[in-house]
């Protein structure tokens, strides 16, 4: 019994590693980031990812699954991009998928990653928008 919880003390670790590796691999294949963080706010006005460390589970699952944010605002009837994209695409994840997101946002994500991901924004975007203006 000793040599067992030894074995399980030594792989719980990685266990809760996978989780959030596999929210990683989410956040990124899905599109989280990429909207969020990765589109200039001009087109997508999504905010910071880091506003998920101010969801519960269940809220963020509501989210995800129906596009009905903690406050109740359903973006879908807004017209909203991530209300569409919850009905349409997030409500078929798992909730173990849903939940490696969460766990993903809230342990590894931080502000300054979310800064550096919007670093990758295409140049073109990033010209001030007077500039912008005079070229079309």
């Amino acid at each position: 019994m000793r040599r067992l919880m030894c074995i399980f003390g030594l792989l719980l670790p990685f266990a809760a590693h996978a989780d959030t590796s596999k929210g990683e691999h989410l956040a990124y294949t899905v599109g989280c980031v990429n909207c969020h963080h990765q589109t200039d706010k001009h087109i997508i006005n999504a905010p910071p990812l880091v506003v998920i460390t101010s969801y519960s589970i269940g809220e963020f699952r509501r989210l995800m699954k129906t596009g009905v944010t903690k406050a109740g605002r359903d973006m879908a009837s807004e017209g909203s991009v991530m209300g569409f994209v919850a009905k349409e695409q997030f409500s078929h994840l798992t909730d173990a998928e849903v939940t490696a997101l969460y766990n993903f946002f809230r342990k590894e994500w931080t502000a300054a990653r979310g800064v550096e991901e919007e670093k990758k924004i295409p140049i073109y975007f990033k010209q001030p928008q007077s500039k912008v203006d005079q070229q079309q």
